[in-house]
């Protein structure tokens, strides 16, 4: 096949490229004009055979039309590309515009799959109980702009995408991994707690957090591609092994580097989030709303997290287990 892939450089998207060259795929990579392809192209060299059938494709998200007719050529579109940072405008600009424009290009090409990556903080997972399972039936976030500008836009591209397959007929598949970490991404995150320089504010500590080593999940991205009658589907990919937040900081302490941690407890993240909600509503906003309720109900819950779908339809197995993905991360840090 010849896949067209968005975000092919980026910290998942090289691992994915990677991956389907090896498994023999031709890639045609979206690459900034601007950008120096050279420790990209020598990225792929030194683990994957087949470099060769990598094309570098100059374009960009905003502008995607000017490489139209490589897009149209092939089997299957990969959109991995999403921005991460910036103000709402920006993120909704490359989030949710430019995905209208790439899928607005897929009915009479020769495209039999779209595949977007997505996120699994697009649920609304504020909404369930303590102890509740998410999985691919529990619904999108019914008001992400009380999240962040982020998930918003994330939540905004994947209505897009849904309704491109609803009116287009774009043969969707979405994917939503879990946080994502590797080698150059380490494994803390926002889902362990708030940090400010070497101070953590642990929020919570016995809940799961669901992560996804990079390897991982680029192979469930690349077995979404060929997969047989999954369109119109979401799949979360998350690893088997989750650990707990107190896990995560624990290894990070002892590998990565030493942090100040003051704990918050699990009962008192609502209080501290209402309080944090009502000084900046008093300060008249010189105190930004960095804790709600909402935002806290969604990332701090004690919940399950579900990968069987992932696996029963898919084929997918999660090759390296938490505590492998760990020291591999660590061992680049």
């Amino acid at each position: 096949m010849k896949i067209f892939v968005t975000g092919g450089t980026g910290f998942l998207g090289t691992r994915l490229v990677r991956q389907l060259l090896q498994q023999g795929h031709h890639v045609a990579c979206l690459v900034r004009p601007n950008t120096d392809a050279t420790a990209f192209v020598a990225s792929l060299g030194a683990g994957a055979s087949g470099v060769g059938r990598c094309e570098i494709v100059r374009g960009s998200l905003t502008n995607v039309q000017e490489c139209g007719e490589e897009l149209r050529g092939c089997d299957a579109v990969i959109h991995a590309a999403a921005a991460m940072t910036g103000g709402a405008p920006m993120l909704f600009m490359n989030n949710v515009i430019a995905t209208r424009a790439i899928l607005a290009m897929i009915p009479g090409s020769a495209v039999k799959r779209f595949v977007l990556v997505s996120s699994l903080g697009v649920y609304g997972a504020g909404q369930l109980k303590k102890g509740a399972t998410l999985d691919e039936t529990t619904p999108l976030d019914p008001a992400p702009h009380r999240r962040d500008p982020y998930t918003y836009s994330k939540v905004a591209q994947e209505r897009v995408a849904w309704q491109a397959r609803e009116t287009l007929g774009v043969p969707l598949v979405v994917i939503r991994p879990g946080v994502i970490y590797g080698p150059g991404r380490g494994a803390m995150s926002s889902r362990v707690g708030l940090r400010v320089g070497k101070l953590l504010l642990r929020m919570g500590g016995r809940q799961h957090v669901p992560y996804t080593y990079v390897d991982n999940c680029a192979a469930a991205i690349a077995a979404a591609v060929t997969a047989q009658g999954v369109e119109g589907q979401a799949f979360n990919i998350i690893d088997d092994d989750l650990p707990t937040a107190k896990h995560v900081l624990k290894h990070h302490r002892r590998s990565v580097e030493r942090l100040h941690v003051l704990p918050v407890p699990h009962w008192a993240i609502g209080a501290a989030s209402g309080l944090c909600e009502w000084y900046h509503r008093w300060s008249r906003g010189q105190l930004p709303a960095v804790l709600t309720r909402y935002k806290s109900a969604a990332q701090w819950g004690r919940l399950r997290y579900s990968n069987g779908k992932a696996k029963a339809v898919l084929g997918w197995r999660p090759a390296i287990s938490f505590d492998e993905g760990l020291r591999l991360s660590a061992s680049c840090a």
